[in-house]
């Protein structure tokens, strides 16, 4: 089959080591799969070396490029920011840690022949006991509140043009991980159609754990989801 044009959104914040092994990896996939794309590092709000390892790149190949916060404004800021720069078809979500190798993204490439969307789920990710609860209970407050009827653990494959000239990067509320659910919901309630795929993860290379699992972004990522619910709710008046 023939692969979209993608661009690469990798979220970053103070992932100097990582970034070169991330990097690499993303230019030899993309190069080798896709016959067009780029690679877009967000670097939100990062206090090391992190953009100046991105500028050493893409000064070697332009179709990497740096796109920088001031400030660290959170995981949905910085998609804003890379879907509002990409000049590509698509666009694909991966964290510069490099949990996500881009290879990966050829086990999603195939769905797009049965919808416009693919999302994706791990499949070899284990979880200790509290985030296990912790992911299960989103999952059950986002069904609960906002009907949420589509799993999405990992990445995903999303046309450009709908988020940015369709739903419109403006109506978008949410600035945590829950960015990426808004947008979904925005798009089925549209009409948009979304394919499912297993994907595969590697640990972090400091050994640490997820930056999200506390009890502040736990409460931000909820009050989002009801902010949501109540605009669904006015848009719908």
């Amino acid at each position: 089959m023939s692969t979209p044009s993608l661009s690469l959104i990798y979220l970053c914040l103070n992932e100097q080591d990582a970034l070169p092994r991330t990097l690499d990896e993303a230019l030899a996939f993309c190069t080798r799969a896709l016959a067009d794309f780029e690679i877009l590092v967000v670097d939100d709000g990062s206090t090391d070396r992190s953009a100046e390892v991105v500028r050493q790149y893409a000064a070697q190949d332009a179709r990497v490029r740096l796109l920088q916060h001031p400030r660290n404004l959170g995981m949905g800021a910085g998609l804003k920011t890379g879907i509002a720069a990409s000049t590509k078809a698509y666009f694909c979500m991966l964290a510069a840690d490099g949990q996500i190798p881009a290879a990966e993204i050829a086990k999603m490439l195939p769905r797009l022949m049965d919808a416009p969307i693919v999302l994706s789920t791990y499949g070899n990710r284990p979880n200790n006991a509290l985030r296990t609860a912790i992911s299960r209970g989103f999952r059950l407050f986002m069904r609960a509140t906002i009907g949420v009827d589509f799993a999405l653990e990992g990445t995903y494959l999303f046309p450009v043009h709908i988020a940015r000239d369709e739903i419109g990067l403006a109506r978008m509320g949410a600035n945590t991980f829950f960015f990426s659910f808004e947008l979904i919901i925005r798009a089925k309630r549209l009409g948009y159609t979304t394919a499912d795929s297993v994907i595969s993860s590697l640990p972090r290379l400091d050994g640490g754990g997820s930056r999200v699992a506390n009890l502040k972004q736990i409460k931000r990522v909820a009050d989002e989801v009801l902010k949501l619910r109540d605009r669904l709710s006015a848009e719908e008046s």
